[in-house]
C-alpha cells in the first residue's frame, strides 16, 4: 500500500499565505514609494538609498535577538503585537514630512518588520507537515516573493496620479487586512527539537553561526544588492527614459518569469543539484542588468525584467537549500537565520551604495554596473562551491 499523502493546503496554511502575499506587498509598496515621495522633496537620491539603508540596518540588529522572543512569546499574540506596531509606524508618516523624521519612521519599520517576516516565516515551517516541508516552504516562499514584486508596481502606478499620502492610506488598509487575518491563526510551537543535546550545550554565539554556510550566505548578500538597485529606483529610471509609470511593467516581467522558473527549479534542484542553477542564474541576472542599464524602450525593459526575474526566482531560493544541505538537522535554523542577517545587509549595503553612485553616472549605468554583483556571485560560487562539493560528499559518505 501506498503512503497517505498528508494535507498541506489546510486553513492555517492558507491564512499565513494570504496574510504574508498580502503584508510582503503592502511593505514593498512603501519601500519603493518612499524613494519616489524622497524626490520631490530632495535632489539627491542618495536620501532615498539612505532611507532603505536605515530600515534594513534596524533590521539587522533587531535579527539577532527576534529569534530568541520568538522562542519565548506566544506567536500569534507577538504577530498581533508587531502588525498593530507596523501600522503605528505607517500612522506618524502623516504627521511630519521632513527628511529627517521619515528615516526615523524607517528605523521603526525595520525594527516591525524584522519581527514580522521572522514570525511568519518561523510559523509557516512549523505548520507545513515534515514530509511535505520542500513542497511547502517553496509555495509560501513564492507568496512573499509575488508580494515583493507586485508591492512595487503598484507603488510606482498608484503615485503617478495619486498622492503619497493616499498611498500610505491604502498600504494601511493592507497591513489591517493582515492584521485581521493574524486573528484567525493559531500559536505554533515546534514539538519536538532535533538534536536538543547538541544545541543546548552550545554557547550562543556558535548558535548563531556556522562558517559552513558563509559563502551561501555571502552569496545571497551580493544578491540583494543587486535586488536593491531595481526596488529603490526604478520609478525615478522610468522618469530618465522617459517612460513615466510605465516602467512599473519590469516587475510584471519579473513576476512571471518569477513564478514560472520556480514551479519547476525545486525539482530540477532535488535530482541535479544547485550548480545547474547557479551558474545559468547569475549569468541570466548579469546580462538582465546590463541591458536594463541601456534600455530606451519598453521592449528593452520587459526583457530584462525576464532575466533578472529569472535571477531572482534561482538565486535565493536555491542558495538557501543549498545552504540547508551543508549542516545537519539541529543547525537548519543557524544556517536560516545566517541568511535573513546577510539579506538585510545586502538590502542596506546596496541602497545606500548605488544611490551615490546613481547620483554621478545617472540611474541606468547604476543598473549596469550593478551587474557587477552577480559577476561576483559567478565567480565566488565557482570558486567557492569546489570546497562546499568536497563537503557534501564526506557528509553523503558518512551518511
Amino acid at each position: 500500500m501506498g503512503k497517505v499523502k498528508v494535507k498541506l493546503w489546510t486553513n492555517q496554511y492558507l491564512i499565513i499565505i494570504l496574510l504574508s502575499l498580502v503584508m510582503f506587498a503592502a511593505f514593498y509598496m512603501i519601500t519603493a514609494g518612499f524613494p519616489i515621495f524622497v524626490s520631490t522633496i530632495s535632489d539627491n537620491p542618495a536620501i532615498a538609498g539612505i532611507m532603505t539603508t536605515t530600515l534594513m540596518s534596524a533590521s539587522l540588529i533587531t535579527r539577532f535577538f527576534a529569534s530568541v522572543i520568538i522562542q519565548k512569546v506566544n506567536m500569534k499574540l507577538l504577530l498581533i503585537i508587531s502588525l498593530l506596531y507596523f501600522l503605528g509606524t505607517i500612522g506618524l508618516t502623516f504627521v511630519n514630512d521632513s527628511v529627517g523624521f521619515l528615516i526615523f519612521i524607517r528605523a521603526l519599520q525595520g525594527i516591525g518588520f524584522c519581527m514580522l517576516s521572522s514570525l511568519v516565516f518561523t510559523i509557516s515551517s512549523n505548520i507545513v507537515p515534515k514530509s511535505r516541508l520542500g513542497e511547502g516552504i517553496v509555495f509560501f516562499a513564492m507568496s512573499t516573493s509575488v508580494g515583493t514584486t507586485i508591492g512595487p508596481l503598484i507603488a510606482i502606478s498608484y503615485l503617478t496620479n495619486y498622492s503619497f499620502q493616499s498611498m500610505m492610506m491604502l498600504t494601511l488598509g493592507l497591513m489591517f487586512f493582515s492584521l485581521v487575518c493574524s486573528f484567525f491563526t493559531k500559536n505554533t510551537v515546534k514539538k519536538e527539537k532535533e538534536s536538543p543535546q547538541a544545541t543546548n550545550k552550545e554557547p550562543f554565539y556558535k548558535y548563531m553561526f556556522d562558517k559552513r554556510v558563509l559563502l551561501p550566505c555571502i552569496l545571497v548578500a551580493f544578491n540583494y544588492m543587486a535586488l536593491a538597485g531595481t526596488v529603490n529606483f526604478m520609478g525615478a529610471f522610468g522618469k530618465e527614459i522617459n517612460v513615466g509609470a510605465r516602467i512599473s511593467q519590469f516587475f510584471i516581467a519579473q513576476g512571471i518569469a518569477m513564478i514560472l522558473v520556480r514551479s519547476f527549479s525545486g525539482k530540477i534542484f532535488d535530482k541535479f543539484g544547485h550548480r545547474i542553477l547557479i551558474i545559468p542564474g547569475a549569468i541570466s541576472g548579469a546580462v538582465g542588468l546590463i541591458l536594463l542599464g541601456f534600455s530606451t524602450s519598453m521592449w528593452m525593459v520587459l526583457v530584462s525584467g525576464v532575466l533578472f526575474g529569472i535571477a531572482f526566482a534561482v538565486l535565493h531560493p536555491i542558495i538557501q537549500a543549498w545552504a540547508l544541505t551543508l549542516v545537519p538537522p539541529e543547525k537548519k535554523a543557524t544556517a536560516n537565520s545566517m541568511l535573513l542577517i546577510f539579506i538585510d545587509f545586502g538590502l542596506a549595503i546596496g541602497s545606500v551604495g548605488l544611490g551615490f553612485l546613481a547620483k554621478s553616472v545617472g540611474y541606468g549605468m547604476t543598473f549596469s554596473y550593478s551587474a557587477a554583483f552577480m559577476i561576483i556571485i559567478l565567480l565566488l560560487y565557482l570558486i567557492g562551491s569546489k570546497k562546499t562539493a568536497t563537503l557534501e560528499a564526506n557528509k553523503e559518505k558518512s551518511s
